[in-house]
């Protein structure tokens, strides 16, 4: 019998996957005032007409960083993205918990959380849910191929319709991080983060105040993933105080505006309540 029940959801502000930079630090890049004349002969420089793009390369999978999730890992863990209009982007750790969120452009329509059992070439679902349009179905008849750090591909059946998946290993896996990497104040529309260095942070969720951490889900390695556990600050916000919710998080890419080169950095996460009754989602970047 199918599993249909009502579920409140969080929908944290979800970041576009082709979102611009967030202005951040860096000197006036304007020519500063002149206290006197040019000498006779000599023109002031011309101010630039172009402003400076600030980002990065993506991390390369052919070469990846040393102690990356693409250099060390397992083939199966790790990111796992689509890239169409209807994104999928999917979160595997070391202990094949598999989590995804999936929407259309920036919305999101769908969330998914399983556990997989992997035996190359093969994976099958042992066990797991999706939520869409606030119900929950289970899912079952999961399994499909993929090929270590290349591609992920299957099914399962939710709500008697069959969901298929076609995911790439995701550059972000090249990236080597330590648990200073997701340091720093994150933020997105209705959501901001405060980060420390050991991974500690405050802030809020959609609206609902929180403390929580943001760990590396293999301690002291420099793989990109993350376990995300969040308590909420007040006992009147969906986010409540007296429950934890946890997940798994990752940095990833965005393309920079006005650039084709350069990409900017966020957390993706996706955390859910123990009794699985609250989800909350979201994509912050750097401010």
């Amino acid at each position: 019998m199918k599993m249909k029940e009502k579920l409140p959801l969080i929908i944290a502000a979800f970041g576009s996957f082709t979102l611009a930079a967030c202005g951040g630090g860096g000197g006036d890049s304007s020519p500063g005032a002149q206290t006197g004349a040019p000498a006779t002969g000599a023109s002031a420089p011309a101010p630039s007409s172009a402003p400076v793009v600030a980002g990065e390369s993506l991390p390369s999978l052919t070469s990846p960083q040393a102690g990356s999730t693409a250099a060390t890992g397992n083939g199966f863990e790790g990111i796992w993205t689509n890239a169409s209009s209807s994104r999928t982007t999917a979160m595997v750790d070391p202990a094949n918990n598999i989590s995804y969120l999936s929407g259309l452009f920036t919305v999101v329509t769908s969330t998914f959380f399983g556990i997989a059992a992997p035996a190359a070439p093969n994976w099958a679902l042992t066990s797991g849910f999706e939520t869409t349009g606030g119900l929950r179905y289970t899912a079952t008849s999961g399994s499909g191929t993929f090929s270590a750090k290349q591609t992920l591909t299957g099914s399962y059946v939710a709500n008697g319709q069959t969901v298929n998946l076609a995911l790439n290993y995701d550059p972000a896996n090249a990236l080597a991080v330590t648990q200073s990497s997701v340091a720093g104040t994150w933020a997105e529309t209705g959501t901001t983060l405060t980060v420390d260095d050991a991974g500690g942070f405050t802030g809020n969720l959609s609206g609902c105040g929180v403390t929580g951490t943001l760990a590396l889900t293999t301690p002291g390695s420099n793989k990109n993933l993350y376990t995300m556990t969040v308590s909420g600050t007040t006992s009147t916000c969906l986010l409540a105080s007296g429950a934890t919710y946890s997940g798994n998080a990752a940095i990833t890419f965005l393309p920079v505006a006005g650039s084709t080169t350069l990409y900017q950095r966020s957390i993706i996460y996706l955390i859910k309540a123990a009794d699985n009754s609250v989800i909350a989602y979201g994509q912050v970047t750097k401010h």
